[in-house]
């Protein structure tokens, strides 16, 4: 296990499970966790960073018991369903438009692979009115 930081939350590199492959898990307070390889994606982590982001946005409330039980869910139904996108999760992808806001909307944004907006032509419910206000603001 190695630590580096990354804009000044922990790096946790574990290089078991399905942490080798690419996945990664963000546990605001402890930091993000992933594998060796994927801790130099810089992509995965802005989008990890951006559920810090959630996190210090909507309290410790709301992201531990609505966005990472959602998120959480997600995950897994990507890993047993082969045509389920993760990313359009409106978790996920409320935390790369947050992410994407914060890095000054970098020209090199990975759209295919973290994408900004909801995959449909609505936003898909983000529930909090925080979250939502600002998700709103930042489509607009």
């Amino acid at each position: 296990m190695s630590f580096r930081k990354f804009e000044d939350v922990k790096l946790i590199c574990l290089n078991i499970w399905k942490f080798r492959q690419g996945a990664a898990v963000t546990l605001p307070g402890l930091g993000i966790i992933t594998g060796n390889a994927a801790s130099f994606d810089q992509g995965l982590l802005k989008h990890e960073f951006g559920h810090i982001l959630q996190y210090r946005q909507c309290g410790f409330f709301f992201y531990w018991f609505r966005i990472a039980p959602v998120s959480f869910l997600s995950a897994r139904r990507a890993g047993k369903e082969i045509h389920y996108n993760h990313m359009h999760c409106w978790t996920e992808w409320t935390a790369n438009l947050i992410s994407f806001h914060y890095f000054n909307s970098p020209e090199d944004w990975d759209h295919q692979h973290y994408p900004i907006k909801p995959s449909g032509s609505r936003i898909s419910n983000p529930p909090h009115f925080m979250l939502k206000r600002t998700v709103v603001q930042l489509l607009n």
